[in-house]
């Protein structure tokens, strides 16, 4: 991986970072990737993207997505899945060791919901509610249950074949930051 120059983010006090390795300013808001680590037996937050679409990569270890209680995929080291917007999910890291999650958004709009609760969770001001707040004010929904959708026709592909999916200039930079 080559991301020297990533910009740590801590979305919740005390929590742990989320680095930014593709700014959407830098690709003229056509998308943001972030990676984060998951110790054993952790989880990320239940969202929904109403207006985007997510690459969830499993960039080291394995991970486990869910809907609810439901598992939607099994990733391994090197493999992916896309979600249309509307599919409700979390992020369950899986296996002996710690996880590293690779999450693609395009567009990304959310990128800046992520900045203010960076800033938030600086002055350890906010509470869950608050979250649920800034987060919906970019169509980013807390939610166990998806609109709507078919799980089961979530395909699990290699990272780099799912590059072709993204905008070209996220592609390219994600081609060359996470290999």
């Amino acid at each position: 991986m080559n991301v020297e120059n990533s910009k740590a983010l801590l979305l919740v006090p005390n929590g742990y970072p989320v680095w930014i390795d593709v700014a959407q300013a830098d690709i003229a808001g056509a998308g943001t990737a972030m990676r984060f680590v998951l110790p054993l037996h952790a989880h990320n937050l239940p969202l929904m993207h109403r207006q985007e679409s997510k690459l969830i990569v499993a960039l080291e270890g394995e991970l486990e997505i869910r809907a609810g209680r439901q598992r939607m995929a099994l990733l391994q080291e090197g493999e992916a899945i896309t979600l249309a917007p509307g599919i409700a999910h979390r992020i369950h890291q899986h296996g002996t060791g710690p996880s590293t999650v690779g999450a693609v958004l395009w567009p990304g709009g959310v990128e800046q919901a992520f900045r203010e609760l960076a800033v938030a969770a600086l002055h350890k001001a906010y509470q869950r509610n608050d979250m649920i707040e800034i987060l919906a004010r970019y169509d980013v929904v807390w939610a166990t249950q998806s609109d709507e959708h078919d799980c089961e026709s979530i395909k699990v592909r290699p990272f780099r074949d799912c590059l072709e999916d993204l905008p070209e200039t996220l592609a390219r930079l994600l081609a060359l930051r996470w290999g």
